[in-house]
């Protein structure tokens, strides 16, 4: 024996670690409903729960970011975090995705796609030009039906767009301050911080004073705005939900199929070489 643990000890020792993280996951905090949302380099951290603005934690002093920086990275981080409470627990109140930045931005995803499986089908074309005498390689690498597939998302897209049309709500702006008047924070249309404005006195202020007077703004503003939606709820949708769920699933489904279309195309090309 050379002292060290047999196999079937090591199996009972990864069986009792695994026991023991399980107990561990048995007893993690239940979730609190907080969602925190950071600038980049964690400059500035907000915290939404049941939509309100509960906290705003600022890492460095107020004096040692430009004003205008600060503005910029209060903005970000509040809408990172109306973002990931809106993802978790959506509300009747929230704004719809703009669908037609949604179109815009798949019709430029579909350009890109193709000319990338194009260029990976010309090179693999001209290897098999180079070398398929003498190692039988060969086979067509042309993408197929990738144009055709974008196309019907962006038609998706649209229908969306068009049945839901009626359940935007009203497009509604706020505005709020501290108490005070050193922070104003104005929402836009589609429910995020779209300006934030400081006065000359924030950079002057202590970390907890700036950190409260970011918080009642970003909250009162917040709260005006969910107030105005509320109050302006959308009409009764018309949309065939059904139908767009069947539609987005077929899509989904087609898209796989293509991906997993083209690797086999590709793996089969690849398996020819020594083919006599």
């Amino acid at each position: 024996m050379d002292g060290r643990p047999s196999p079937e000890q090591r199996l009972q020792q990864y069986r009792q670690a695994l026991e023991e993280e399980d107990a561990d996951l048995g007893q993690l905090p239940p979730d609190n409903g907080e969602h925190v949302g950071r600038s980049p380099d964690d400059v500035v951290a907000v915290t939404v729960a049941a939509g309100r603005v509960t906290a705003v934690a600022l890492r460095p002093s107020p004096a040692q970011v430009a004003v205008s920086e600060l503005e910029r990275h209060l903005a970000l981080a509040a809408n990172d975090a109306l973002a990931r409470a809106r993802a978790v627990a959506p509300t009747a109140e929230d704004p719809v995705p703009d669908l037609d930045a949604l179109v815009g931005r798949l019709a430029e995803v579909g350009e890109q796609s193709s000319a990338f499986l194009r260029r990976v089908g010309t090179a693999v074309d001209e290897v098999i030009t180079k070398v398929g005498q003498r190692t039988g390689m060969h086979g067509d690498p042309s993408p197929t039906g990738v144009d055709a597939l974008f196309a019907e998302a962006a038609e998706v897209l649209r229908t969306a767009r068009d049945s839901l049309g009626g359940l935007t709500g009203a497009q509604v702006t706020a505005t709020g301050s501290d108490e005070d008047h050193e922070v104003w924070v104005t929402f836009g249309t589609n429910g995020t911080v779209s300006t934030v404005e400081l006065s000359h006195a924030v950079p002057g202020m202590t970390n907890r004073q700036f950190n409260d007077r970011a918080r009642q703004a970003l909250d009162n503003a917040l709260k005006d705005w969910t107030a105005q939606r509320r109050a302006n709820p959308p009409g009764p949708s018309t949309a065939d939900l059904g139908r767009l769920t069947a539609q987005a699933e077929s899509l989904r489904t087609q898209s796989m199929d293509q991906l997993r279309g083209y690797t086999t195309k590709l793996r089969s090309i690849m398996g020819s070489i020594g083919e006599p």
